[in-house]
């Protein structure tokens, strides 16, 4: 069910190329590198390539993998990453309204993954396509092949073609014009004894307006996926679409001075407050991403993977933002910024699985190559517009600004760089198996070699990027107490390498050492569940205890001559318990389906010991719950909500606390193939900061939403 997935854990024990079937999904349920949705009840996933290149269930991978499946996804009606993520699990937080950026048990993750690979955005990934988000928590350089993940990272998995026709098709209506479409179709295109050849083909649409004058929802999606099965030894799955967003979304309020220590909206930053008019802005993205995979059986216990992935992004953009508030707390100082960013991502990978049945034991052993390469370019200005009186905005001086050529809007930009980064990567894996796979040690090494250069356009001035290699793990246990209960511990790692030196005597003068590469750092153990306590009541989820670190940490000091200056401290930190707990309730006439997170933590910066990680919020409780009614009176009915809070947690100066935030959704499914769905989200209404960049610069929640989808399948 998904494309395969970057850096490897835990190699199958016993699974080998698929034997001669008689479907497709025959085909699909025995190759080891493929997940399927059968093993899907209600909110429990409990299959995932993150881990291992192969499928596994989640007792049997030491490491704190979330699964919301597409259920989940549909009941919260998610159209963007942070809607599921807010209510799913547990440890992450949002640290922007307009890209998918979170925070991870205290360190950020700007980037998500899709099928396994990091992808380029700087906007929200489009969900036109997307069957399951997998979250996985802490280092995951040896598992994802991608070093810049320390405190997890976020992975959106596509459908996958099937062999059997299937169609679903929904419309979505809201306040303020709000209008979105989507369909998914897929099946059989050839049906022969040696070849299988299915499809699938999305798209997808999104208008609106928004309370802002300057915003607005603009979105085209096109997209599809086809899947080659030659005999019952290899196969080939290729995804891909074009996405075009020129979505007008971004920090477009400001908090009040006088509130010092609690960040709060500012009065006159109201719900329709604009920093600027919609015809001064500039918003042009497109998107456009293809992988493929290739999986063959070499031998009767080798199989090999052969995976690429390409991606391009070309954003235009012209916003006009509000930056500082005067002291007066209504004067608001803007900038006008004109940019130009294209990024254009490749990346092979190359893996070969083998396994390994003595008596006694079973040993997999997994080897594989990694390469990266990435091209790209940002032109940037940042120009000063008058400043704008927030209580009633008189927009006459804008006419003649904008009236004129600015740099980067008919002048040549401030700043122009490319950058070339290459990252090539190499590991193996061994799995030994042990007790009749009651016991499973892990362990894993990865070595990254990274390279490639960066210009300057202005200067040209080409420099070198940092050339020096170096090495990560991810070792683990995990111990079976029962088939369907399980205990795990790991260690892992991240490595950052550092360049420049600490100061000694003054600032700037580079007598200190060297600055050291820094280290992230990660030891947790946990107990996983997926056990069923009857035939009506099913449970599932983890709890695990976490305690991570990041070492050598440049920040400013105070130098033995009396003076502030840069300095090499001892390392942020972030430790404590997460739950991720879900059940399944059956009855007479229907049944019930709960997913309940919590998470409570510490954590503390190398700068200030006493201040908790930026974006870190030490407390977090989500709980989604609904019913659904099968037979009787009520049968098609289905009633279900979500509520999630947060402790406050530090943006740079100010601390930022969410208040409670709920939403509700109900449905009714009639003839099997046609429902109506109702969604609130924001229940309560309440406008709150999502994020403070700087007292003119602020993100806000969107106000409370009601939707009306339609859906027919078949």
């Amino acid at each position: 069910m998904c494309a395969a997935l970057s850096a490897a854990l835990t190699p199958a024990h016993s699974q080998i190329a698929p034997k001669p079937a008689a479907t497709t999904e025959e085909v699909t349920n025995l190759s080891p590198f493929v997940v399927t949705e059968g093993t899907e009840t209600g909110y429990s996933g409990q299959q995932t390539l993150v881990g291992s290149r192969s499928a596994k269930s989640l007792i049997e991978i030491p490491a704190n993998i979330t699964i919301i499946n597409k259920e989940v996804l549909d009941d919260l009606n998610a159209t963007v990453v942070s809607q599921a993520v807010r209510f799913g699990v547990s440890g992450v937080t949002q640290n922007t309204t307009i890209s998918d950026d979170f925070n991870i048990r205290g360190f950020r993750t700007e980037q998500a993954m899709r099928n396994g690979v990091t992808k380029n955005a700087n906007r929200t990934n489009p969900m036109y396509d997307v069957t399951r988000i997998e979250v996985i928590k802490g280092p995951a350089a040896m598992m994802l092949g991608n070093n810049s993940f320390l405190g997890g990272a976020v992975n959106l998995v596509s459908y996958q073609p099937t062999s059997t026709r299937s169609t679903e098709a929904q419309v979505t209506l809201g306040e303020k014009n709000y209008l979105r479409g989507s369909a998914n179709t897929s099946g059989p295109l050839i049906d022969h004894s040696d070849v299988k050849i299915n499809y699938r083909f999305t798209v997808g649409g999104l208008r609106g307006d928004r309370e802002k004058e300057v915003e607005m929802l603009e979105q085209k999606f096109i997209g599809g996926a086809f899947s080659v099965y030659f005999g019952s030894t290899s196969s080939l799955l290729v995804n891909a679409y074009y996405f075009r967003d020129n979505s007008r979304l971004y920090y477009n309020d400001f908090i009040d001075l006088t509130s010092t220590v609690n960040a709060q909206i500012n009065q006159y930053s109201t719900k329709s407050f604009s920093p600027s008019q919609r015809k001064n802005n500039l918003w042009d993205d497109e998107d456009s991403y293809i992988d493929l995979q290739f999986l063959t059986k070499l031998s009767e216990n080798g199989n090999a993977r052969f995976y690429y992935s390409g991606s391009s992004i070309r954003e235009h953009r012209r916003h006009v933002r509000s930056i500082a508030v005067a002291a007066d707390n209504y004067t608001v100082s803007r900038q006008d910024i004109p940019f130009f960013i294209e990024k254009v991502n490749h990346n092979l990978q190359l893996d070969y699985l083998h396994h390994l049945q003595m008596s006694g034991f079973g040993l997999d052993t997994t080897v594989g190559v990694d390469g990266a390469t990435t091209y790209s370019q940002q032109q940037q200005s940042v120009n000063t517009p008058p400043t704008i009186d927030s209580r009633n905005p008189d927009w006459t001086a804008d006419a003649a600004f904008f009236g004129q050529r600015q740099p980067g809007a008919g002048l040549p930009h401030q700043t122009d760089t490319v950058n070339r980064p290459l990252l090539m990567s190499y590991y193996f894996q061994e799995n030994l198996s042990l007790l009749k796979d009651r016991v499973v040690l892990v362990g894993g090494l990865r070595w990254f070699n990274p390279g490639g250069t960066s210009l300057n356009n202005v200067t040209r001035v080409v420099t070198d990027r940092n050339k020096k290699h170096f090495k990560v793990h991810k070792y683990g246990i995990v111990v079976k107490i029962l088939p369907t209960l399980s205990a795990y511990y790991t260690d892992a790692q991240n490595i950052f390498v550092q360049t420049g030196f600490a100061d000694r005597f003054v600032a700037g003068d580079q007598l200190g050492a060297p600055a050291g590469n820094q280290e992230g750092k990660l030891q947790e153990f946990g107990i996983k569940a997926n056990h069923k306590l009857s035939e009506t009541v099913t449970i599932y989820g983890t709890l695990a205890h976490y305690d991570m670190a990041l070492t050598n940490i440049k920040t400013n000091g105070i130098l033995p001559s009396g003076n502030p200056g840069q300095i090499i401290s001892a390392q942020d930190t972030s430790k404590g318990w997460e739950l991720d707990y879900g059940t399944r309730l059956s009855y007479t006439s229907g049944h019930a389906d709960l997913i309940v997170t919590y998470s409570d933590g510490t954590s503390a910066t190398a700068a200030n010991p006493s201040l908790q990680a930026v974006d870190f919020a030490p407390k977090k409780y989500s709980v989604i719950l609904k019913n659904t009614w099968s037979t009787g009176p009520a049968k098609g009915l289905m009633l279900g909500g979500a509520v999630m809070d947060q402790s406050a947690k530090r943006n740079i100066t100010y601390m930022v606390d969410y208040p409670l935030t709920a939403s509700v959704f109900a449905s009714y499914s009639f003839n099997k193939r046609w429902s109506a769905q109702f969604n609130i989200d924001n229940l309560t209404n309440k406008r709150y900061l999502v994020a403070v960049v700087t007292p003119g610069l602020a993100a806000t929640s969107d106000p409370m939403a009601t939707r009306l989808t339609v859906r027919f399948r078949w």
